[in-house]
């Protein structure tokens, strides 16, 4: 039992040697229905010593297997309950590899500054970690905090339940200006399928401060 869990995901590199590079780490506690809503990087107030035992987790996994390409390395992460006013150390574990390029590498990409689909076809190619400059100690630290947010075509029933929408889209203005990014594939006059996600858009913020508060009004701002 882990109490209070975060879910927080390690982003690698690996190119097929066992020669294996993180590019930090993100946060996407936020959930539905096990889907993921809401994704931050760096994940915020993460204690460094478990930063780096996760990091460190993630990249001897991968090492282990050598691993080729991107991929994510995903762990549950909870406090103990307190006792007499203390709590003991962080509890940990690991959940799965998601060996692709998930949804959420944006976040990444806006603190980094690296093309991660760039990457992933440079390693497809046949090229190193060295040809590409991403050993560990090339790649750079988080910059700041970014936010992403999924745009989801949704329905709300009167009971409160969601269920994926349709129809054709009338309106779609995407919000911009400094740090907003917006991935999508929406336009006025879009006509939704349903042999398809229901994600529509997701809404990318970045803020050099590094604080949460300063990302999340950033993201309230564009939504």
């Amino acid at each position: 039992l882990l109490v209070r869990a975060r879910h927080v995901e390690v982003q690698i590199v690996g190119d097929g040697s066992g020669r294996v590079s993180h590019l930090w780490e993100r946060e996407c506690t936020i959930q539905r229905q096990h889907q993921k809503l809401v994704e931050i990087a760096p994940a915020p107030g993460l204690d460094p010593a478990l930063r780096e035992k996760l990091l460190l987790a993630a990249t001897r996994l991968a090492a282990a297997v050598r691993y080729s390409s991107v991929g994510t390395f995903e762990f549950l992460v909870g406090m103990p309950p307190s006792r007499g006013g203390t709590t003991g150390p962080a509890r940990w574990a690991f959940i799965e590899a998601n060996p692709r390029l998930q949804v959420e590498h944006t976040v990444t990409e806006e603190v980094t500054g690296l093309d991660l689909v760039r990457i992933q076809l440079e390693l497809a190619m046949g090229r190193s970690l060295a040809d590409l400059g991403l050993g560990q100690k090339d790649v750079p630290p988080p910059r700041g905090m970014a936010m992403q947010v999924r745009i989801n075509l949704e329905t709300i029933t009167p009971e409160g339940d969601v269920r994926p929408g349709g129809g054709t889209i009338s309106t779609f203005e995407m919000p911009s200006g400094p740090g907003v990014r917006v991935d999508t594939f929406g336009y006025a006059g879009y006509r939704t399928s349903p042999r398809f996600d229901s994600l529509l858009a997701k809404i990318i913020v970045h803020g050099r401060s590094g604080t949460l508060a300063d990302v999340a009004a950033k993201a309230h701002r564009a939504l």
